[in-house]
């Protein structure tokens, strides 16, 4: 495997969405301004410490399965998930805390309480390996402090820090939690031969994890797989260097996952997008899809996506097509996923005007 090209794959795949219009949410925009959002209260410091954790040494294996992902049996719907289990690498902590209590604070679009502690950090950044690009030095404060966070079982925004807003839905700071696991991976790398080198691997693993908890935004999704894919390829190196066979197995099947996960996210968005368009530029089958994707997904945030795009069909279609978006949205009215039910609730009513219409089909392009 190689290091730089894998790394450079996954970073452009980062970089790409970080720079695109899904971005826009990081800052609070998109449709629906006058529509009566739940308010996000006003973020408060946490001033307590990340409580005491024990983290599980990896789960011992004899062999692992290669997963498959195609063939003329693959479910549409199916989770996009990774299927080794990662306790085989790096196993969550029993942490009681929500981490996500500490790293909202850090946030910008609510201003974080900690917010210029965070930007200060980022300017003393320093170069890592050619492939991390940026990373915080092995002694920062944030980057230290960070490290009993990553030991929590527990990492979650919605609800419990952030209100679900539509397309406007706040997200925390996304580049500074990517930062965070990109350090510890540089950590690592920099004394591969430190006792505590594989333990910085596996917490950039941890972290990684935590990010996809939620499932609600693609963004922070995305965010989180590219931390594992780093995490798992410097373990990969290390146990290379060290002659650890099995480790070097498990780690490169996880990375090859990576890959693939990354790959079927970008179909779906690909199903999902629409045009700046009168029509929308919406077929019969484009449509049967979201709707699909809509009432099916096993991932929640590709339903969160596809009942956006409802919502804007249903405003801004032609005839036939707002009919039957209206009808799969009226279908959802009982929906119980306490993420997802306001969301529909705003999508079966929502009129749109042209500014709102382009920002949210822009917000998957």
């Amino acid at each position: 495997m190689s290091r730089s090209r894998v790394y450079v794959l996954g970073g452009f795949a980062v970089v790409m969405i970080l720079g695109g219009a899904l971005w826009v949410r990081t800052r609070g925009e998109g449709a629906g301004a006058g529509y009566p959002w739940p308010e996000t209260p006003r973020l408060v410091r946490l001033d307590t410490p990340a409580p005491a954790a024990n983290v599980p040494s990896p789960a011992a294996f004899e062999r692992l399965e290669l997963p498959r992902w195609g063939g003329p049996e693959h479910d549409a719907n199916a989770p996009i998930r990774f299927r080794t289990d990662l306790d085989v690498l790096a196993p969550l902590g029993d942490g009681p805390a929500n981490a996500a209590l500490w790293l909202k604070d850090f946030t910008k679009g609510e201003k974080g309480p900690r917010l210029e502690e965070a930007e200060q950090a980022m300017k003393r950044r320093v170069d890592g390996p050619p492939d991390l690009g940026k990373i915080l030095p092995p002694g920062e404060p944030l980057l230290l402090e960070a490290e009993r966070w990553a030991d929590q079982a527990t990492m979650r925004f919605y609800p419990d820090v952030f209100s679900v807003r539509g397309a406007a839905t706040p997200i925390h700071n996304l580049l500074f939690s990517l930062t965070l696991g990109k350090s510890w991976v540089a950590r690592a790398l920099a004394n591969p031969d430190a006792p505590a080198a594989l333990e910085d691997c596996r917490r950039a693993i941890r972290w990684g994890r935590l990010l996809r908890q939620d499932d609600v935004t693609l963004i922070q999704d995305l965010i989180g797989l590219a931390v594992i894919r780093q995490g798992a390829q410097a373990l990969y190196d290390l146990a290379s260097r060290r002659g650890d066979t099995k480790l070097m197995l498990a780690a490169a099947i996880v990375v090859g996952e990576h890959g693939e996960q990354r790959l079927l996210t970008m179909m779906r968005l690909n199903q999902l997008k629409l045009a700046l368009a009168k029509d929308l530029g919406v077929t019969d089958e484009k449509l049967s899809a979201i709707v699909e994707m809509a009432l099916r997904s096993a991932d929640r945030r590709f339903r969160f996506e596809a009942v956006t795009m409802l919502g804007v069909i249903r405003s801004e279609g032609t005839k036939a097509h707002r009919a039957k978006a209206q009808e799969a949205l009226d279908s959802l009215a009982g929906e119980k996923d306490p993420i997802l039910a306001p969301l529909v609730k705003w999508a079966r009513i929502a009129t749109l005007t042209k500014t709102e219409r382009d920002a949210l089909v822009r917000t998957i392009s």
